[in-house]
């Protein structure tokens, strides 16, 4: 939280600038240069940042006071310019104001607020960014559960009782700079949650955009997953493409073309049968794919229960359909806000990817991501999620995720399936290199090392015996204290994995059993390791990589290094590709084990 002597500090940097100012428009707008013909993502992370502004509880809410344009007093327009004077009418009554500067991927504006937050919501945020040229861009925007954008006094968005997700690009919008400044112009609200108080907004080229809506939207641009009629389809930047539906049998029973929009609707699909279908969105001359479901969810899950009771099969197959119903039902009867566009359609996808996958294995045929079961040597029992989109090779690497601390009682209805796009990008980075996925929970909140070393024997033991597992090729894959849990177990059965990948590994404090994984080193064998680290990363310190990448090429251990200039989270969400990149070198240099 930010202190009084610190938002003082803020004032006086404020105060220093409007006073070299020479009556200069905007001499206090942090700025953000764009050149001409630039070719990666520029973010705009300094702004001047105004509030938070205070709403009064037992008249209003933190979601009405959206709606509270607490500039007016001042003078100043949601929206328009802002000069000098209105600054310094900010500064002599009180209000703050000061430039914030993150290194993080969102700009967290909780960290801004001292004392009580019940009462605080609003924060106004501006800045100019300064165009070599007059230049078509595509701004990517996302942000907390409430906030309004606006480029030189035009309104952008306006985006209502929004969910957090981890997309962070979340809106394309393609707008042209001018050449010199260009103002932009938000407002942010916290709605309900006290924490997720962010914005992000960058600038890319096109090209960069596209590539980016294409990855972080696989599997995600059907607006509404559950279609009675209608199907409603979001391109990102793109402003036109095709849209194909696909039956069963492959059969396209529905098709449309999109031009200069990027929202594109598809209707009159009331007229096939209730049932899921693929459809497919060509962009850009590449095709991405999403499964939808047309029809009554609710009459499906229903007649799937019913059908999951007369399933027969190994015993460990109806393990697996009892956990994939569960799953199933879980979304079926779990609360939905009606007004929030962005909770609907987290559930209803959810809904119809799990749902999919138990409609496969209710038909005894096996979907590319499902839910499977294990039972370890004590007799414990447990899921996982597995991916096997190579399944007509034989002796497939197997890549098991391992990951940071959980806090539920079980997978079914905790982290992986609340965060399908993070799934689904490791899914298309495993089937490009030819990988199938084993994603563990390492007992939720009951983690420990040795429960888990057991659970990944009792998985590879079950996928090695009934799929093309190769088990000569085994390898760990984790972030953060995902990481520490991974290099924990490379210490514990080293000879079990050809190689680790991990980002931003915590490798230095201790656990609350385990040693820290630097003290570890003699017992990780010889076993090739990757670590990737952002230099801004803002939750696990450099020096844990550095640290540890040091003592262990001391000891002679494998390890390569790369530090990014990410911060803890990226804007890509195929971020693990260095990891399977990685794997494959060392698959094909012959140094997996023999």
């Amino acid at each position: 939280m930010m202190n009084c002597k610190l938002r003082h500090f803020f004032a006086f940097i404020c105060l220093a600038f409007l006073s070299c100012s020479c009556k200069k428009t905007f001499s206090v707008l942090p700025s953000t240069d764009v050149p001409a013909g630039f070719d990666s993502v520029i973010q705009i992370k300094k702004w001047l940042t105004i509030g938070p502004f205070e709403f009064d509880t037992i008249t209003g809410s933190p979601e009405t006071s959206f709606f509270y344009e607490d500039l007016k007093p001042y003078g100043i327009e949601e929206g328009e310019q802002i000069d000098d004077a209105a600054v310094k009418k900010l500064l002599r009554k009180g209000a703050g104001v000061f430039i914030s500067d993150e290194i993080t991927l969102m700009t967290r504006l909780s960290k801004y607020v001292s004392g009580s937050i019940e009462n605080k919501s609003n924060f106004y945020m501006i800045a100019k960014v300064n165009s070599a040229q007059n230049q078509d861009v595509t701004l990517m925007i996302d942000g907390a559960h409430s906030y309004a954008g606006w480029l030189n006094g035009e309104k952008l968005i306006e985006i209502r009782r929004k969910y957090s997700t981890t997309k962070t690009t979340e809106h394309f919008l393609n707008v042209s700079l001018k050449k010199g400044e260009n103002i932009f112009f938000f407002k942010v609200n916290r709605g309900t949650n006290l924490v997720a108080w962010d914005l992000f907004c960058a600038i890319a080229p096109f090209h960069e955009a596209g590539r980016l809506f294409r990855v972080n939207y696989a599997g995600d641009f059907v607006v509404n997953p559950l279609v009675t009629d209608s199907l409603e389809i979001y391109a990102g930047p793109y402003m036109s493409g095709k849209v194909e539906v696909v039956d069963g049998e492959d059969k396209t029973v529905a098709e449309g073309s999109f031009h200069n929009q990027n929202f594109f609707v598809i209707s009159g699909l009331n007229r096939l049968p209730a049932g899921f279908y693929k459809t497919i969105l060509i962009v850009g001359g590449e095709k991405m794919e999403e499964m939808i479901f047309m029809g009554e969810y609710n009459t499906y899950a229903e007649q799937a229960t019913v059908d999951a009771a007369k399933f027969t099969g190994s015993s460990s197959s109806m393990e697996d359909v009892k956990a994939a119903l569960h799953v199933a039902n879980h979304f079926k009867d779990m609360s939905v806000d009606m007004h929030s566009p962005s909770d609907i359609r987290y559930r209803n996808r959810n809904k119809v990817f799990w749902g999919y996958a138990l409609n496969r294995m209710l038909h005894h045929a096996v979907p590319s991501t499902q839910i499977m079961t294990y039972r370890d040597e004590d007799g414990n029992s447990g899921e996982f999620i597995f991916y096997n989109g190579n399944r007509q090779r034989q002796n497939v690497p197997l890549a098991i995720i391992v990951p940071c601390a959980l806090s539920g009682e079980s997978l079914l209805e905790d982290w992986y399936v609340s965060h399908l796009e993070l799934m689904e990008a490791d899914h298309a980075l495993a089937s490009q290199y030819g990988f199938a996925l084993a994603l563990i929970y390492a007992g939720g909140k009951h983690y420990s090392a040795e429960k888990t070393e057991k659970e990944i024997a009792a998985i590879i033991k079950r996928l090695v015996k009934e799929y093309n597992i190769d088990q000569n090729n085994l390898f760990l894959i984790a972030e953060c204290e995902g990481g520490r849990r991974a290099l924990v177990q490379l210490s514990l059965s080293s000879g079990r994995f050809a190689a680790c990948a991990l980002t931003s590994p915590i490798t230095l404090s201790r656990g609350s059993e385990e040693e820290a994984p630097i003290n570890l080193i003699p017992r990780m064998g010889n076993t090739p390791i990757v670590i990737t680290h952002g230099i801004n990363d803002d939750v696990v310190p450099l020096e844990e990589s550095r640290r540890f990448v040091e003592a262990a090429q001391k000891q002679g251990l494998p390890v390569e290094y790369l530090e990014t200039g990410e911060s803890h989270n990226s804007i890509n969400k195929d971020v693990r590709r260095f990891a399977f990149e990685f794997f494959s070198k060392i698959i094909q240099t012959g140094l997996a084990l023999q």
